[in-house]
Formats: C-alpha cells, structure tokens, sequence
C-alpha cells in the first residue's frame, strides 16, 4: 500500500535535524505520532528526544506506535531496535523530568518498551539486545534517582520531606543475569522519578537467593512471563520460588530451563519436593503457558499438570524424558484440546507412545504449533501418525528436524501439509538416503547432526519436495531445514 501523503510529508520533515528540531514548536502535537514513527524509521535520535521532551499524550508505547502505522516497515516486535534512538529517548526522559519549566509541554507519564525484540532473528549493527536494553534502563532509572536529590535543598533533606511521588513509569521486559543484577536491584529499590515495572521477565544463572530477591522487588500485579534458565535451581529452589508468584495475578507463562532437576537420579526428599513442586504449580491460577525443558521428569506429568487449575495453551516439554503413562495422561487431560502449541522435542518416541499421539493430536483442534524434533520418528513411525496429523485443520508451523526420515517418508509428510489450509512453515529433516556412504544405522540424533551429505541427493530431493508444492499451488507453504532461523509467533495476547 502506497504510504500516505502525512506520512511522506513527517518523513521529509525529520530529514533534517536542524529544520526538525526548529519546526516542531509550530507544528499542531496531533503530528507528534506520526513524526514519531518517521524518526524511528529513519534512525534521527535528536527528532526523537525532542518529540519525547514535547510528547502530548500520557502513554507513549515504542511497539504500539510504530506497529500501527501500516507504512512504517520497522516492527519492533520482529526487528532488533536501533541502539541510538532507544537512547535518545530514555535520555529525553530523564532530561524532561528535570526541566520543570517544560512540565506543561509534556504529559508523559508512562513510557512502555514491552514487546521489544528479545531473540529469535538476526541482530544488525547499532541495534541494542534485551541485556543491553536492561541495564541502560536501570541506568537511567538512577541517573534521574540521582539527580532529583541532588536538587533537593539541604533544608529539605534535614527536615525528613520523602522523595517525590513517582513522574514516570517505565514498563519493560528485563533480561538480568550475574553480570546486570546489582544495578537491577538498585534501580528497583527505592522510589524515584522513575520507576520500572517489569512485564515479562528473563533470569540466567542466578542463584535462588538472588533470584528470589530479584521477584520480591518486582511490582506483582504487572509480572506476566517469568523465564527461568541455567539458574541450576533444583527442586528445593524451585519450591522455594514459586510461593512468590502466586501472588502475580497477571502471570500467565512460566519457563523454567535446565533447572537441574531428574528423577533418574533420585535424591532424599525428591517425592516429597515433586508433591510440592505441583502444589506450588497449582497456586499460579491464571497460567496458560509452561515450558520444562531438560527437567527430567519421567512418570510425573500427571502430578504436574493435574494441580493446575485452568488447561493450558502452551505446553513445551523438550527433553522431558516422556514415558507411555505421561503421553496416556496428556492425550486424555483437558488440557489436550485446548493447546495452541505444543513441544515435544528431544523425547524419544515409541510404538507404545504412538496410540497416545494419535489420540492427543486428534483431539488437538486447536492446535497452532507443534515441534516433534529429534523424536526419533522413523517413516513407518511418521506414516502412522500422518492421518491424525491430518485433523490439525488449524497447524501454522510443524517441526520435524533431526529425525530419520527418508526422502520417501518426506514426500508423505509432505502430501499431508499440503492439505493444511493454515500451515505456513514445515521445518524438516535432511533425508537419511542424502547422506554420504556409512551413516550409522540406525541414524541418531547426533548422526544428523554430524554426518556429511550427499549434496547431489540432497538437491534432488529437496526439488521433489517442492514439485509437490507447486503441483498443489501451495507455494505459500515454507519448506526449510534450518532449526534457528524460525520461531514461532508469540501465542498469548498482550
């Protein structure tokens, strides 16, 4: 669509700092937005900090804006953010806070950067990732902290007169880890002119203590997703953790990664941690979301799931070790028909498992997204499995990498995609009879991986798999190989 005559016109006029900055004063505040986005599109950082100093409206939301302006091409919820014009305006921010004769020129008293890239595509130079991004929030968050009381007589300080009331909120995601968590910590302890409240938040090798203290400082209505990952957490850290989120309303998402936690390897006191583990899981009463990865826990789905209040939409389980009792479980549990994604990659699975499966995806009508990598799916495996597939009448993406399957195998799966009218991504293994000579049988995960192929086999293939798709005018249906350069779209609303 042809970008209006506005916001040709907005485009020209940030063009130029100079002239910009100059013209702003005359220019009605309604045009604020739109000069907004313009700035943003074409990376001017001083337009930006100028916009944000005279910003009219009291909310100003960095994704929100520049999604609904269907001619600006950046989406910051896809691309990475450019690294001077995030500066430019928490830098405005601070600067407006002290300027007290502008007061009456600037309404702003929330400033939200939830939903800004995080991961999942490629970073470009001058852009500022998610850990980045943190710590120049909490930087800012001091910098005005400390700048409000160095303004404050010393008359003022004697007599005991509190900080003043909070100007700004600044809604975020964080990202915290060892090397950020102190001046995280400063900057949400105390009150300021400005307060960060995190929305969704992402902790890395942290302790429990540290972790914990990091959850008791956040604002609990506001949490929404709490991604926990290498924090080697156990199940006594995790106990430990999960009475501080059920008091978040909001939280719909839990994530906990490698949190060093298997059954496999029995402990005293595991029973008694898994029963509390679920009854702490079944205090979170709004959450739609889990993800356990690498938590070995074979057998106790059941006790998991079962504590939980309302069905679950998204429910991710690499490297769960899954047995035959824990697919049965889910096939047949309310939360089979109302997931949206579902990841069961890394689990190994089985002729046994299979009835389960079947059952679990014939049920599954809305079902989105669905990840069975590295599950040792062989073709008559796959074959079997391709008729309740079938019934996902509402499948976007579908992940099969790392499996044994032949050409053959493919070009089944690939005549079952075909009739998914939503089905927009197909994520699929290199062929096994693609590879060079002497791969191990039966292949492996790390077979896959590793092993040399065939690239004349693997052309030949790859084109047979497309032929199908042409054949079938379904040329907007995606085929690839590569398991990092797609992620699927964020399911919950925000």
């Amino acid at each position: 669509m042809p970008a209006s005559l506005v916001f040709l016109c907005a485009r020209k006029v940030v063009s130029d700092h100079g002239s910009a900055l100059r013209s702003l004063a005359s220019l009605p505040q309604e045009l604020y937005p739109v000069l907004f986005k313009a700035a943003f599109l074409d990376q001017r950082p001083l337009v930006i900090g100028e916009l944000v100093l005279r910003w009219p409206e009291r909310v100003l939301s960095l994704t929100r804006s520049l999604r609904a302006c269907q001619h600006c091409c950046l989406d910051l919820s896809r691309d990475w953010p450019s690294r001077d014009c995030l500066q430019a305006v928490l830098l405005a921010v601070v600067k407006g806070l002290r300027e007290r004769d502008r007061r009456d020129r600037n309404a702003l008293r929330v400033l939200d950067l939830c939903g800004v890239q995080d991961e999942g595509s490629r970073r470009e130079p001058n852009t500022m990732g998610s850990w980045f991004r943190t710590v120049a929030l909490s930087k800012a968050c001091l910098e005005a902290r400390g700048r409000r009381r160095g303004g404050e007589s010393t008359t003022k300080r004697r007599r005991g007169v509190s900080s003043p009331a909070v100007e700004v909120e600044v809604r975020a995601d964080l990202f915290v880890n060892g090397s950020s968590f102190e001046t995280v910590r400063q900057a949400l302890r105390g009150l300021g002119p400005l307060r960060l409240v995190c929305r969704d938040l992402r902790a890395e090798e942290l302790s429990t203590q540290r972790t914990a203290s990091l959850l008791d400082m956040l604002e609990p209505s506001a949490l929404r997703r709490v991604d926990l990952r290498y924090n080697n957490l156990g199940l006594a850290g995790i106990a430990l953790l999960l009475p501080r989120l059920a008091s978040c309303p909001s939280l719909l998402s839990l994530r906990l990664l490698y949190s060093n936690v298997d059954v496999h390897r029995p402990t005293p006191g595991m029973e008694a941690g898994l029963r509390e583990l679920a009854g702490g899981l079944g205090g979170l009463r709004n959450l739609r979301e889990i993800n356990l990865t690498s938590l070995r826990l074979s057998g106790k789905l059941r006790l998991l799931l079962s504590a939980l209040e309302r069905p679950l939409e998204v429910l991710e389980l690499p490297y769960f070790s899954l047995t035959p009792s824990d697919l049965s479980y889910l096939s047949s549990s309310p939360h089979a028909p109302a997931l949206r994604k579902l990841d069961l990659s890394g689990n190994s699975l089985s002729v046994e498992q299979l009835p389960s499966l079947q059952r679990l995806l014939s049920l599954s009508r809305s079902l989105s997204h669905l990840v069975l990598s590295g599950c040792s799916l062989t073709d008559s495996l796959l074959g079997a499995l391709l008729p309740s597939l079938g019934l996902c009448r509402g499948l976007q993406s579908l992940g099969l990498s790392l499996n044994p399957l032949s050409t053959r195998g493919l070009l089944s799966l690939a005549h079952t995609a075909i009739c998914l009218p939503l089905l927009q991504l197909l994520v699929y293994p290199q062929p096994t009879d693609c590879y060079e000579e002497g791969l191990p049988q039966p292949p492996s995960y790390y077979n896959l991986m590793e092993f040399p192929l065939d690239q004349g086999k693997l052309a030949r293939a790859t084109e047979e798999l497309r032929e199908v798709l042409e054949r079938a005018g379904r040329a907007d249906l995606v085929l690839s190989t590569d398991l990092y350069s797609h992620s699927t779209a964020e399911l919950l609303e925000e």
